[in-house]
């Protein structure tokens, strides 16, 4: 671990989360870094490490967090959580308070931009609550209740605290105080507005390294709202076709694809998942696949490579985004593209792995809470990519990205 002591250290659990946080800290014109290996360092004001937990089982992803955050030497750290409460968020923010000594930490995954909000505990999905939604039936941490005390007592086994709407719109002080009583070590936090989020950084700030902020990308929005907001400077368009990837199953990413294809006129490209999650023929399939993508490539603006539509596979997911990080590679040695597109964490994790770079550059923001980063070394160095959560963006966001990567004025905010 670098004895070098950042401005700020975020600690993730996948990949699309540390880069769209990461995000928040680069548009206030601070070098921002996500390294792609452990060892990796990049010599940045803002690390972002990928502990790449989601997916582990609680005591694992304890270990893991406990580790990388041990002698980790940072003015701020902040825990970045999913904002459906998926993954080991209780283990993990606990991992973080007994590795840097900190007492207590306040978790709150809102983001009212979409529609994330928590009021009595309840965390909902646009007004609906999250057991209700597809979020819940997550393959790996399935959901039982929509109270996110609750959520963080099962997985722990401790008390968890939970601070009402009422108190947090009193104001800072009054909010720090009513945190610093709290005997929990982990509260969750109400909070529906934007306008809750900076009262909530307001109050954490004035608590001075006494609470660990463990929340998602709005709340790391709000906690560097007092830096001055940098200048928006586009990168480089690079020409070349691009090649949209995803193994997401949710089904907003469903409809993006479908949007982006109809407006794009971009062919689909759907593998055969028995042949390429089996041992024997895996290879051979992901070298077919890799060669009829690169022919449609030279023939067609771009291309959509997704398992999206496809049967679900239980116990293969991981697999199944592997291998299709297997033939993006393979694809990138054959075609020089103009940008590419990842769609779910696991996806972005298994791609990125195997680029032979050590970190990524995060550089813009495409739409809200959705990066652009460049590769900092290695064979495909400079490549652009925009990386998406599932979940994240409107029906169009796929054909936005799109258009931003061809250096278009569709963009934004």
């Amino acid at each position: 671990m670098t004895s070098k002591i950042l401005e700020f250290a975020v600690i993730a659990d996948d990949l699309t989360g540390s880069l769209d946080t990461g995000l928040q800290f680069r548009k206030k014109g601070l070098s921002t870094f996500v390294p792609l290996r452990q060892s990796a360092r990049p010599n940045g004001q803002v690390l972002v490490l990928n502990t790449d937990s989601r997916n582990l089982s609680g005591d694992l992803a304890y270990k893991m967090v406990y580790k990388t955050c041990r002698s980790l030497k940072a003015r701020v750290i902040y825990k970045k959580i999913d904002s459906t409460m998926r993954g080991n968020v209780g283990k993990e923010a606990l991992a973080i308070l007994d590795a840097q000594k900190i007492p207590k930490a306040i978790v709150v995954p809102t983001i009212p931009v979409l529609g994330r909000t928590v009021e009595k505990g309840i965390l909902r999905i646009h007004g609906v609550p999250l057991l209700r939604t597809s979020y819940a039936r997550d393959p790996f941490h399935p959901l039982w209740t929509s109270r996110i005390p609750d959520l963080l007592q099962k997985e722990t086994g401790l008390p968890a605290g939970h601070i009402p709407l009422r108190q947090v719109r009193k104001n800072p002080a009054y909010l720090a105080e009513q945190i610093e009583k709290s005997q929990e070590r982990l509260l969750s936090v109400d909070a529906v507005l934007q306008s809750d989020l900076q009262t909530i950084a307001a109050a954490w700030k004035l608590l001075s390294g006494k609470v660990l902020a463990s929340g998602s990308v709005g709340l790391a929005d709000e906690i560097v709202s007092s830096l001055p907001e940098k200048r928006k400077v586009r990168g480089r368009v690079i020409r070349g076709p691009l090649l949209i990837v995803s193994a997401s199953r949710n089904p907003t990413t469903a409809e993006q694809i479908k949007a982006a294809q109809e407006k794009l006129c971009l062919p689909l490209f759907e593998p055969d998942l028995d042949r390429l999650t089996n041992l024997r023929w895996a290879r051979v399939e992901s070298m077919a696949i890799a060669k009829s993508l690169s022919e449609i490539l030279f023939k067609s603006p771009g291309a959509i490579f997704t398992t999206t539509f496809q049967r679900h596979i239980p116990g293969k997911e991981r697999t199944i985004s592997q291998a299709l990080g297997i033939v993006t590679v393979s694809l990138l040695k054959k075609v020089r593209l103009g940008g590419l597109v990842l769609t779910g964490g696991d996806l972005a994790m298994g791609v990125c792995e195997r680029l032979s770079a050590t970190a990524l550059g995060i550089e813009d923001e495409v739409l809200p809470g959705i990066p652009c980063s460049t590769l900092t070394d290695g064979l495909f160095k400079g490549l652009r990519l925009v990386t998406k959560a599932g979940g994240f963006g409107d029906k169009e966001a796929l054909w936005r990205i799109s258009q931003y990567l061809r250096g278009g004025n569709t963009l934004v905010l």
